[in-house]
C-alpha cells in the first residue's frame, strides 16, 4: 500500500480509502479491516472485499486505473487463504449478565467489615424505575442507555443492578480497552446472528469514544443487532462528548451525588434491618456527601490526601498522587509509569527547601499511596503496568479549584505533550487543554496529526481554534472538507453563520445534507413551507371564547383566523395525529431517520427526538389531538408545552402544503364555511398561536446543544423546555391539560 501510493498524486489515509469503498456498488470495507489487513492480523473475508479495496486505493491515490494488477492480487489472496492465517481470538470478555460480578465491572468497593460484603446491599435510587423501563425497551429493540453523574455517585452500581434485574439472560460483552471495541462489536454481531441478544458494557464510556473508538459503522452494526449499549460517564467528561454520535443516540439518566429525601428514607429503612456500620457512617455524613461516595470512601481518601503534606506525614506519597491527578486532568488518562510520577513529583513537595519537611523515602511513599486504607481502594490504583489516580480525587480537585489556564502546571502540559504520542492521547490532551482555556496546548497536541493529513486532527483544530482565530479555523476545516469529512461541512456552515454570512452558511449546510449529515438534512427537512406575507389589516373571523385580555374583553372582536383557516388547521392536526398513531404501531422504539427508517411525523421533528421511545411518541401524538380538540370546542389552539408548539409548526406546514397540493380536498373540506379574502393566513396563525419560535432552533445546525440548560447559548437566550424529556411539561401551572384525559389509542 505504501509503495503504490508513492506513485500517485495523493497519499490517502486508511479512512479515506474506506470512504471510497462506500459508493459505486463496491463492497464496503471498514477502516478497521484495512488496518488489520495491513498489520497482517487477518486476511480479507472475500475477494470482493479485497477487489473493492484495490479499486478504492487506486481512486483515492489518483493512480492510473488498473495499476494494481488484479491477477497478481488474486494469486496472493488465494495463497493467503490457503495458508489459513489464524485470526486473533476474541479479546472482549463475554458471559451471561446473570453471571456478572459487580467488582469486575468496576463497581466501587466499599470498606470491608467483619461479616460484611465488599459490595453492600443496594439501596434503590429514584432513577431506577426509569432506567429499568428503558432497559426493558432496549432489551427488545436495542438502544443506548447512558448514566451520567459525578465520580462515586453510584452510576455503575445503578447500571449493574438494572441490567441484572431486567436482562439477566442476555450475553454481556465487556471490552477492556478502546482497541477492543471492533472485536466487541463483532462479538455482538455474531451473537445476534446466532439468535442471542447482547448488552455492550461501556463503563466510563468516554474511554471508548473519539477517533479510535466507536465509529458510525460500529454504531450501525449494534443497531442492526438490536444490542443494548449500557454506559456510564462522569459529568465533567460528558460536557466534552455531547456531539459524539453514540452519546447523541443515548437515552440519558442523571444519577445525583447527593441523595434525595426518599432515597435517604430507603437507606434508613435498610439500616434498621441490616445494621451495617458503613451505611450508618454514610447517613451521618449525607448532608455533605452522597451515600454512595461515602461508601466508596471518596471523601475519606480526599481528606487523607489533603492532610498528608505535613511534617511526619507522607508528603512524598501525596506528591506522587498530585502528579498523577494533574497528568490525568491534562489528558493522560491511561495508567502512568511509576517512573513518570517520580520524575514530576518533587514539584509538588511543599516549600522551597523540599528537605525541611522531611519527605519519606520513595519506596515508602509509593507503598503509602498504593495501599488501601481499611481494605477499600487506594489513592493510586495499580492498573496493568502502571498507576492511575482514584477517579474521585480528580473530580474533588476540580470542585475545589475549578478549571483555568493556571490550573495545571506548565511542566505537566509539557510532559503530557512529550509522553502522549499516541493518536488518541493527542486528542485527549487537546480536549483537556481546551477545557482549561489553553488553546496553545490544543494546537500543539493536534498539529502533528493535522500535518500528517489526519481528518479528525484537521477538524479538531478547526473547532478548537475558532474562539481565537476564525480565519485559521476556516483553513483547517476547509482542509478537512477537502479530505471528505462530512461533519466538517456542517461545521463550516456553523462558522459562516457565526460570521453572520447566512448565504454562505446555507450553502455549506446544503453540501453537508447532500453528503449525508443527518443534522443538516433535518435542517432542510424542517424548514417551514412558504406562507403568505402577514396582512397589513386585521382579517375578519369568529372569536374564540377561551382567551380574554386583562380587563376581560377583546380589544378587537374581528381579529383572528378565518373559519376556513381554523377548519383546515384542525384537519391537519387530526391527520398528523392519525399518522403518528399509525407509525407508532409500526416503529415502536426504533430510531427514525430520513432514509430507511423514515416515519412521518416523527422524522419531521428535530434530530434530538429521533431516538425517543414509544411512550414519548405516544405523548407527541396526543399533542396533535389536544390542539385539534381545542378547535373543535370553538377555541384557539394555544400550545401549553413544547410538544404542542412543535405540533403547531408541523400542522401549519401540513395545512399550507394541502392548500398548495390538494386544492380539491381542501375545497370539499371547507365548502360549507364562508369564503374570506384572508383565508389560510398561516403567518397570522403563527403570530397569534405561538409566543415564540424557540423550538425551531432545534433544526439549526449551528445550535446543536442549545437544549442543554447548562450551555452558554441556552442561558444567553433564556430558553427552557427544549430537552426532549421536558417537551410535555406545561409552560404554566394555570394552563395545563387534564392529566386524566388519556389517549385516543
Amino acid at each position: 500500500m505504501d509503495e503504490v501510493t508513492r506513485e500517485g498524486a495523493r497519499r490517502p489515509t486508511q479512512a479515506q480509502i474506506a470512504k471510497a469503498t462506500e459508493g459505486r456498488s463496491r463492497h464496503r470495507v471498514s477502516r478497521t479491516a484495512i488496518s488489520a489487513w495491513r498489520k497482517g492480523e487477518r486476511v480479507p473475508e472475500s475477494w470482493a472485499a479485497l477487489s473493492s479495496f484495490l479499486s478504492a486505493l487506486e481512486e483515492a491515490a489518483s493512480l492510473p486505473r488498473g495499476r494494481l494488477d488484479a491477477p497478481k492480487w488474486v494469486r496472493l489472496y488465494e495463497r493467503a487463504r490457503a495458508e489459513q492465517v489464524p485470526e486473533p481470538g476474541p479479546q472482549a470478555v463475554t458471559f451471561r449478565v446473570r453471571d456478572a460480578d459487580p467488582l469486575e465491572l468496576k463497581v466501587h468497593r466499599a470498606r470491608t467489615v467483619e461479616g460484611g460484603d465488599a459490595v453492600p446491599a443496594y439501596i434503590p435510587r429514584d432513577v431506577d424505575p426509569a432506567v429499568r423501563q428503558a432497559m426493558s425497551h432496549a432489551g427488545q429493540r436495542g438502544g443506548v442507555i447512558l448514566l451520567v453523574g459525578d465520580s462515586t455517585a453510584g452510576k455503575t452500581r445503578c447500571a449493574y443492578e438494572a441490567m441484572t434485574a431486567v436482562l439477566p439472560d442476555h450475553l454481556l460483552v465487556v471490552p477492556r480497552h478502546v482497541t477492543e471495541v471492533p472485536e466487541a462489536v463483532a462479538a455482538v454481531t455474531r451473537s445476534a446472528r446466532a439468535g442471542e441478544r447482547c448488552v455492550l458494557w461501556l463503563n466510563d464510556m468516554e474511554r471508548y469514544l473519539g477517533p479510535e473508538g466507536m465509529d458510525l459503522h460500529g454504531i450501525r452494526a449494534l443497531r442492526t443487532a438490536k444490542a443494548t449499549v449500557l454506559g456510564t460517564m462522569r459529568t465533567r467528561m460528558h460536557q466534552q462528548f455531547t456531539d459524539d454520535e453514540l452519546v447523541r443516540l443515548a437515552e440519558e439518566f442523571q444519577v445525583e451525588r447527593l441523595w434525595s429525601s426518599c432515597e435517604l428514607d430507603r437507606a434508613h429503612e435498610e439500616l434498621r434491618s441490616n445494621r451495617d456500620p458503613r451505611l450508618r457512617l454514610a447517613l451521618d455524613q449525607a448532608t455533605d456527601f452522597g451515600v454512595a461516595e461515602t461508601l466508596a470512601t471518596g471523601p475519606q481518601l480526599w481528606q487523607r490526601l489533603c492532610s498528608a503534606s505535613v511534617v511526619n506525614g507522607n508528603p512524598r506519597g501525596a506528591a506522587l498522587v498530585w502528579a498523577a491527578i494533574d497528568l490525568a486532568l491534562a489528558g493522560l488518562t491511561d495508567p502512568l509509569p511509576a517512573e513518570l510520577l517520580e520524575e514530576l513529583h518533587e514539584d509538588y513537595l511543599p516549600g522551597r527547601n523540599k528537605q525541611l519537611i522531611g519527605p519519606e523515602p520513595l519506596d515508602e511513599a509509593l507503598a503509602w499511596a498504593t495501599t488501601p486504607p481499611d481494605a477499600v481502594t487506594r489513592l493510586l490504583i495499580p492498573d496493568g503496568a502502571g498507576l492511575r489516580a482514584f477517579d474521585y480525587l480528580l473530580d474533588a480537585h476540580l470542585r475545589a479549584k475549578g478549571a483555568s489556564p493556571e490550573f495545571i502546571p506548565e511542566r505537566v502540559w509539557e510532559t503530557a505533550l512529550r509522553v502522549g504520542t499516541e493518536r488518541r492521547q493527542r486528542f485527549d490532551i487537546a480536549l483537556a487543554a481546551h477545557a482549561n482555556e489553553r488553546i496553545d496546548i490544543s494546537r500543539r497536541a493536534l498539529r502533528p496529526l493535522a500535518d500528517a493529513g489526519d481528518v479528525d486532527g484537521l477538524r479538531g483544530l478547526g473547532v478548537l481554534c475558532e474562539r481565537e482565530d476564525r480565519t485559521e479555523a476556516a483553513r483547517w476545516l476547509q482542509l478537512a472538507c477537502d479530505a471528505g469529512d462530512v461533519l466538517s461541512l456542517r461545521l463550516m456552515g456553523n462558522l459562516h453563520f457565526r460570521r453572520q454570512d447566512r448565504k454562505a452558511a446555507a450553502e455549506w449546510y446544503r453540501k453537508a445534507a447532500e453528503a449525508g449529515d443527518e443534522v443538516s438534512q433535518s435542517y432542510y427537512h424542517g424548514e417551514p413551507s412558504p406562507v403568505p406575507a402577514r396582512p397589513t389589516q386585521a382579517p375578519s373571523a369568529p372569536l374564540p371564547t377561551h382567551e380574554e385580555d386583562e380587563e376581560g374583553e377583546w380589544e378587537d372582536e374581528d381579529y383572528g383566523p378565518t373559519p376556513r383557516t381554523l377548519c383546515l388547521l384542525g384537519a391537519a392536526f387530526e391527520i398528523l395525529a392519525d399518522m403518528a398513531y399509525d407509525e407508532l404501531e409500526e416503529i415502536g422504539d426504533t430510531r427514525v431517520d430520513l432514509r430507511d427508517n423514515y416515519a412521518c411525523p416523527f422524522s419531521d421533528m428535530p434530530v434530538l427526538t429521533w431516538g425517543q421511545k414509544a411512550g414519548w411518541r405516544r405523548q407527541m401524538a396526543r399533542c396533535f389531538d389536544d390542539l385539534a380538540n381545542d378547535i373543535e370546542a370553538g377555541n384557539w389552539p394555544l400550545p401549553t408545552c413544547t410538544g404542542e408548539e412543535m405540533a403547531m409548526h408541523l400542522a401549519l406546514e401540513h395545512a399550507s402544503a394541502m392548500v398548495r397540493d390538494e386544492p380539491d380536498f381542501v375545497a370539499a373540506l371547507v365548502k360549507s364555511l364562508p369564503e374570506d379574502s384572508q383565508d389560510y393566513d398561516w403567518d397570522l396563525c403563527m403570530t397569534l398561536f405561538l409566543e415564540d419560535t424557540d423550538v425551531l432552533f432545534l433544526y439549526e445546525p449551528w445550535s446543536q446543544g442549545i437544549e442543554d440548560p447548562d450551555s452558554l447559548l441556552n442561558q444567553h437566550l433564556g430558553i427552557a423546555n427544549l430537552q426532549a424529556d421536558r417537551w410535555f411539561e406545561p409552560f404554566r401551572e394555570d394552563k395545563t391539560r387534564d392529566p386524566g384525559r388519556g389517549f385516543r389509542r
